[in-house]
């Protein structure tokens, strides 16, 4: 068997069993049990957790390990004692690739999409008790990003290089953009629905903006003082916008969603062109023109005076 159709087994195996967790998951919250949704969920987000630490395991693991402890312990009389340290120094070295921390936050920013995908569509189907179609179609979307995410994170592992490839970077960053819009819708709806402090929605929206770029920087091995400023500048950018939606946006979540990630890539947009030497005033301009032509047919569908009647009233803090 070769290494391409192992992978895409593993990727169709996982998707399988990503359905099935979804559509249980589904089953339990519209059995009115939000109580066994939220821990069966955090049960199920340790299992996909565990499995990357388990692939990125497997690919960078040191062979030999056990060998390498018998010649270093060969002189030791005692048998037991010989056996004990042979023991105690395969596994430690064994282990060694991921207590190593260079090792360790490759592994954690591998950790950041299919987390964000996975945590956001939780919320997604929570906002949407009792539509079921909603949490089905999101229930699709979510397991094919998941799917994806998975089989390149584990081509990544397989081509053992430091900087990912243009092509798996291209469709990761796709992936990326389904992952910013429902972090985003989720987020909005959660403090809206449950009248939260807007505080909730400007740190959530500021924290995904800067791991989904910072994992981009990680791919490209481009983590700079410079970059991460530049990040964070960014990142601050969607905070304000989404208190701005907040504030001024209809019931529509969706909508909103759509748009803030059409800020999001925007700004991304240029700044990749930037990381790749290859931003003109040309690729800036047509960036913003998309950009302004999606913001443009929202603004057309969206009524901004329809609001839930009786729920929040969010103003602005410098009005």
């Amino acid at each position: 068997m070769t290494q391409r159709t192992h992978t895409i087994m593993y990727a169709v195996l996982n998707a399988l069993v990503t359905v099935g967790v979804f559509e249980g998951l589904i089953a339990i919250l519209n059995l009115n049990q939000p109580e066994i949704f939220a821990q069966t969920a955090f049960f199920v987000g340790l299992f996909f957790v565990f499995q990357i630490i388990l692939l990125y395991d497997l690919h960078f693991k040191e062979s030999g390990s056990l060998s390498r402890a018998r010649r270093l312990h060969e002189s030791v009389p005692h048998r037991m004692q010989r056996s004990w340290k042979i023991f105690s120094s395969a596994f430690q070295d064994r282990l060694q690739h991921l207590l190593n921390w260079r090792y360790l936050k490759r592994w954690l920013s591998y950790l950041i999409l299919p987390g964000i995908i996975y945590w956001s569509s939780m919320g997604i189907f929570y906002l949407n008790f009792g539509f079921p179609k909603i949490q089905q179609i999101f229930a699709l979307l979510s397991s094919m990003a998941i799917f994806v995410a998975l089989f390149y994170i584990k081509e990544i592992f397989s081509r053992g290089k430091l900087v990912v490839d243009k092509d798996i970077f291209v469709v990761l960053s796709v992936v990326k953009i389904y992952a910013s819009a429902i972090a985003f819708g989720a987020s909005l709806e959660l403090v809206r629905s449950n009248c939260l402090n807007q505080w909730y929605l400007i740190l959530a929206v500021f924290c995904f903006t800067f791991l989904l770029i910072f994992q981009a920087l990680f791919q490209y091995g481009l983590i700079q003082a410079k970059n991460l400023a530049i990040t964070l500048f960014i990142a601050t950018i969607m905070a304000f916008i989404s208190y701005l939606v907040l504030v001024f946006w209809g019931y529509n979540y969706f909508t909103a969603a759509v748009f803030l990630t059409a800020c999001y890539n925007s700004m991304w947009g240029i700044f990749h062109h930037q990381l790749d030497k290859t931003l003109t005033f040309q690729a800036a301009l047509e960036i913003l023109v998309i950009s302004l032509i999606i913001a443009g047919m929202l603004f057309g569908v969206t009524n901004f005076k329809a609001k839930i009647l009786g729920g929040c009233e969010y103003r602005l803090a410098f009005k």
